[in-house]
C-alpha cells in the first residue's frame, strides 16, 4: 500500500451510544444501574452532541517492518512495543498508525461539574468520553478492514503506548510522524495527550495475522476501564 494520510469526522449521534453501552463501562450489567443513573446517563448523552468535536486519522505508511524481538519499524522510526506487543503483531507485512479524539468539550464540561461538586454527573461525562472516543476508533478500523478485505489481506488488533510494556514515551516519536497538532491533539510534557479523551497506537495487517480477543490479563494497566469489563466477563 502507498503512504497515506486517511483522515475521519463524525457527529456523535453517528456512533449510535446507547445508555448501556454507558453503563457497561461504569462496570454494570446493560439496562442494570440503578436509580438515579439511568435518567443521569440519558440525560449526559443527550448534550454530547454539542460537547464532542470527533476526529481521526490513519496514518498507512510505506516501509513497516517487525523484530519478533519487540520492536516495529515505520518510515525509520524504531518503536519499541515489547515481546506481547510483538507477539500479537506477529505475521504483519504492514502497519497503520492512528489517533483518535473526542475533542476538548467533553472533557472540560466533566472536569467543570466536577470541580463545582457535581461528582457523579461529572464522572458519567468523563464516561462517555471514553466510550465516544472508543466507538470511533472503532468505526474507523471498521472502514480500515473493509479497505483490508477488498486488497486480500486480514487486520490484527490495535495496541496503544502505554499498555503492554509499550512505553508512554514514545508518544513523542508516534506523533512527530504526523502533522503538527493534527486532530487538534498536543502532547504534554509526561506525553499525555489533550484533549484528555483521545486515543492513539497502531494496527498491524498482513495475509496471515489474526485478530483475537485481547487479553487483558497480560496487560498491567489496572486503570483501564476496558481491562475491567473484559476481566469481569472472563470471571
Amino acid at each position: 500500500m502507498q503512504q497515506e494520510l486517511k483522515n475521519f469526522a463524525f457527529s456523535f449521534s453517528e456512533l449510535d451510544i446507547k445508555a448501556e453501552h454507558v453503563e457497561e463501562a461504569m462496570g454494570y450489567g446493560r439496562g442494570q444501574s440503578p436509580d438515579p443513573f439511568p435518567d443521569m446517563i440519558a440525560y449526559a448523552i443527550a448534550q454530547c452532541d454539542q460537547l464532542c468535536d470527533i476526529h481521526g486519522s490513519l496514518l498507512v505508511p510505506d516501509n513497516f517492518s517487525l523484530d519478533k524481538a519487540g520492536s516495529f519499524v515505520i518510515e525509520g522510526v524504531t518503536f519499541n512495543v515489547g515481546k506481547k506487543i510483538a507477539r500479537q503483531l506477529r505475521n504483519a507485512t504492514g502497519g497503520a498508525l492512528f489517533i483518535c479524539t473526542a475533542g476538548a468539550g467533553i472533557g472540560e464540561k466533566s472536569k467543570a461539574l466536577m470541580a463545582a461538586g457535581d461528582l457523579i454527573e461529572g464522572y458519567i461525562l468523563d464516561v462517555i468520553g471514553s466510550v465516544t472516543v472508543e466507538a470511533a476508533i472503532d468505526k474507523i478500523q471498521d472502514s480500515f478492514e473493509n479497505e483490508l478485505v477488498n486488497l486480500g489481506f486480514k487486520m490484527a488488533n490495535r495496541y496503544s503506548p502505554g499498555y503492554c510494556g509499550w512505553a508512554l514515551s514514545e508518544q513523542k516519536q508516534f506523533f512527530a510522524l504526523f502533522p503538527e497538532n493534527h486532530c487538534g491533539i498536543k502532547l504534554s510534557d509526561s506525553c499525555l495527550m489533550d484533549p484528555i479523551k483521545s486515543v492513539s497506537g497502531v494496527i498491524g495487517f498482513g495475509i496471515n495475522v489474526k485478530k483475537t480477543a485481547y487479553e487483558c490479563q497480560m496487560c498491567e494497566l489496572e486503570t483501564c476501564i476496558y481491562r475491567k469489563i473484559r476481566l469481569a466477563k472472563a470471571r
